[in-house]
């Protein structure tokens, strides 16, 4: 941040812990790809992220990408402290950390990048800080690199924006840190919501928005709506402020948003009719869908759209079922309509993608795949990655039922992230393969203990220890399981569920290997 960035931004409350899923570089070459754009290297690359916060995502994803270099940038001191023993202690070392303004990395000794990523930071800085993110992604990214910002968009917010400034000015009457301001700014708003003030009443945004703060807690609400600036933006002026900076629109997550058959109403077609420029459209489109939150991506320089190059992604690039799906859908609701994933090409390509992750040039010579022909099984596949429903990977996979007997963690950093379970901390779990990190929730993580720590005879005594030292929650027809026995009895059922269901991912996903023996 710029020299003022102490006084712009909360330094008071941590932020909220958690991973990231668009900041990976495996979805952000992707969406270069959809729009017709060279991508940066796939695994072989310089990546920063501005505000790394605790570095939960900076450090997942270096040790997803073990051959990359990675940057955290963050202007709090405990942030970066926090970051910086989460790569020591998982053993991390191609990742490093700055307790910088984002100004001042211009002189600092940093390579030039492939990837720069902002989650949210537009939204919540001053203009001259917003300006130093800009110069800093002209100046370090490289000929074709990518820029993701994310950022409180408009319309939307503009019914909702006199919310967060009553809790503002409210806040600003009483003493004590951002979390007691938050709460007085929050109760405020919610005794005027309920006693039905029209402002609520004719604006049913601001009451689910209110509804989202009170739901997410107060340290959401001091990050997301209490910095001194808070800034919804116009995509045009977003999109202006970069261009003027060398630094040209390339697409945006979700996929879907990228295809106008998609990303708008079909009633409002007619409207788009001869609309080609894409700043228009994405103007436009914002009003379409009332836009409350942008997630954009932007390349170094004005580089032609390369269509072969795109050819060439999507024909040597495996892709697997996305994780945490499980199974592919027949199909998949979207805000305007619903994709459906049926007929002989699909029945074809299930069962392929079924068996692991594949590019299109080896699923197309398949038997059951060949009379299609690569263009349509390319086609087929965008689709299914516009659904959300496959992913790009690093590596070509095989799937089927995990084998029997007992398994190991691999990687040292994902040793680290279960050693530490807990249920105040996110658990997530790097992938080399997928190129990403997964979350997972708290009982995941003890059967994943389980299965890599601990013989089977003593899995009974390990969780009712367990469960003294650091207590979970096991539920059964919506009652709390409190008994030791029967939280054994329950969880050791939930233990082979997820052995058939969950196990033989993370084995294909590289996150666990079969071992012999203890």
């Amino acid at each position: 941040m710029t020299s003022a960035g102490r006084e712009e931004y909360v330094t008071d409350v941590e932020y909220l812990r958690g991973f990231a899923t668009d900041l990976s570089p495996v979805r952000l070459r992707l969406v270069a790809a959809l729009n017709g754009f060279p991508q940066p290297p796939a695994e072989d690359f310089d990546y920063c992220e501005l505000g790394s916060a605790h570095g939960d995502t900076t450090v997942a994803l270096a040790a997803a990408y073990p051959r990359a270099r990675v940057v955290g940038v963050d202007i709090n001191p405990e942030h970066v402290d926090a970051a910086r023993r989460l790569a020591t202690d998982g053993g991390v070392r191609n990742v490093r950390f700055l307790e910088r303004d984002f100004a001042d990395l211009a002189g600092e000794d940093v390579p030039d990048f492939d990837f720069i990523t902002a989650h949210g930071v537009l939204s919540w800085v001053g203009q001259s800080t917003r300006k130093a993110v800009i110069d800093l992604a002209a100046s370090k990214l490289k000929p074709g690199g990518l820029l993701y910002v994310s950022y409180n968009a408009l319309p939307g917010w503009a019914a909702v924006e006199p919310l967060r400034q009553l809790m503002v000015d409210r806040a600003a009457a009483v003493g004590g840190g951002s979390l007691e301001r938050a709460r007085v700014g929050v109760a405020l708003a919610r005794r005027l919501c309920d006693a039905g003030a029209v402002y609520f009443a004719d604006n049913p945004a601001a009451k689910s928005m209110l509804a989202l703060m009170e739901q997410h807690g107060l340290a959401y609400v001091v990050h997301e709506y209490m910095n001194a600036h808070w800034v919804p933006m116009y995509f045009a002026q977003v999109a202006a402020e970069m261009a003027a900076a060398g630094l040209y629109f390339v697409g945006q997550l979700p996929l879907h948003l990228n295809f106008q058959d998609l990303a708008v109403p079909a009633s409002m077609s007619e409207v788009f009719k001869g609309v080609t420029d894409r700043v228009t459209f994405e103007s436009l489109k914002d009003y379409a869908n009332n836009e409350f939150f942008r997630r954009d991506v932007f390349v170094k320089g004005q580089v032609p759209r390369d269509e072969a190059a795109t050819a060439s992604y999507l024909s040597s690039t495996p892709f697997g079922i996305a994780l945490g799906e499980g199974q592919l859908a027949r199909s998949v609701r979207l805000p305007h309509q619903t994709l459906h994933f049926s007929g002989p090409i699909f029945d074809a390509l299930f069962p392929a993608l079924a068996a692991g992750a594949s590019t299109v040039r080896d699923l197309a010579r398949l038997p059951a795949l060949a009379q299609f022909g690569a263009t349509r099984v390319r086609e087929a596949l965008v689709r299914l990655a516009i659904a959300g429903q496959v992913s790009p990977m690093l590596r070509t996979t095989r799937s089927g039922p995990a084998p029997a007997g007992t398994y190991r963690i691999p990687s040292e950093y994902n040793r680290m992230a279960l050693a530490r379970l807990s249920s105040d901390r996110p658990m997530i779990l790097a992938s080399e393969v997928a190129g990403t990190a997964v979350s997972i929730a708290m009982l995941e993580g003890v059967i994943l203990r389980l299965l890599t720590e601990v013989p089977e005879a003593g899995w009974p005594e390990w969780i009712v220890e367990f469960a003294r030292r650091q207590p979970f929650r096991l539920r059964v027809s919506d009652r709390a399981v409190e008994e030791d026995q029967e939280r054994v009895s329950v969880l050791l059922e939930q233990v082979e569920r997820f052995r058939a269901a969950r196990l033989p991912t993370l084995v294909e996903l590289g996150i666990l290997e079969r071992v012999d023996g203890w």
